[in-house]
Parts: C-alpha cells; structure tokens; sequence
C-alpha cells in the first residue's frame, strides 16, 4: 500500500522525537511506518537496547493495522468492565500486535491515514509522550 509519507517527514519524526527522550535523559528508539505497516525509518540511541527496536517498530505497526493509537487500543482491550471478556492481544494472530502505549497513528490535515510512529525506552507514559511530540510535528507540516 502505497503512503504519502516520505522518507524526509519519518526522520523530522524521528529525530524530534530522539531530541525530546535526549533531554529526558532516556535511552530511547523511534520508528515510523507507512500505512501498509513497513518500516520507513528507525533510529536507536547509543545505549538503547534492541528491545527497544522492536518495540518502536511493533507500536508503530499495531497503530496503524488496528486504525489507532495503542493507548486506546490498550484501553479498548483490557477495559475492566468487560470482565472475563477482556482480549488477549495474541487472539489476533500477529505476533507484532503490541498494545502498549507509544503507538500513535500519523494523519493528514483531512484525517488521512498516512503511517504511524512508535517509541519505546521509557515508561509508558514517557512513551505515549514522545510519540505526541513527533506527531505534532508531523501535523505542523502536513
């Protein structure tokens, strides 16, 4: 499938977004995606552990084959109201499903869906944090 993101835009993304886990003292993965799920463009940061890769890449890749954030796709599976009919993610059969926040889906102005980004080496929170940071930027210049 083909994506309207360019290379350019993922590693603006990518490095907006190592800039902001660089001043959060964090060592710290970014990824971004096209809308089929590949793997535009990864960077790790000296110290990073290459989970981290796997993570970065895998959010970014859950985001945008479920159509959304994995914030809300984490929400949306374990939600405790559903009792014993919470999700488990393997259900699915992707092994890359990652329902973890930091996954978020990049969309143009018109709410095209053109990739996702991921990032992993903090909390979840830190995560989920960073990844807005890129997706700002992205939406500043889409």
């Amino acid at each position: 499938m083909a994506s309207n993101l360019s290379l350019q835009q993922a590693r603006a993304i990518v490095d907006a977004m190592l800039d902001a886990a660089a001043e959060r003292k964090l060592r710290f993965t970014a990824a971004v995606v096209d809308t089929g799920g590949e793997l535009v463009c990864v960077s790790r940061m000296d110290g990073a552990s290459a989970n981290t890769a796997r993570m970065s890449v895998n959010k970014a890749y859950t985001a945008v084959k479920w159509l959304q954030d994995t914030k809300a796709l984490k929400a949306r599976l374990f939600d405790p109201a559903l009792g014993d009919d919470r999700r488990d993610i393997t259900w699915f059969g992707d092994p890359r499903y990652t329902p973890i926040w930091g996954g978020i889906l990049l969309r143009t102005s018109d709410g095209t869906v053109v990739g996702a980004l991921g990032g992993s080496g903090g909390t979840p929170e830190q995560d989920e944090e960073i990844g807005r940071i890129g997706a700002r930027l992205f939406s500043s210049q889409a």
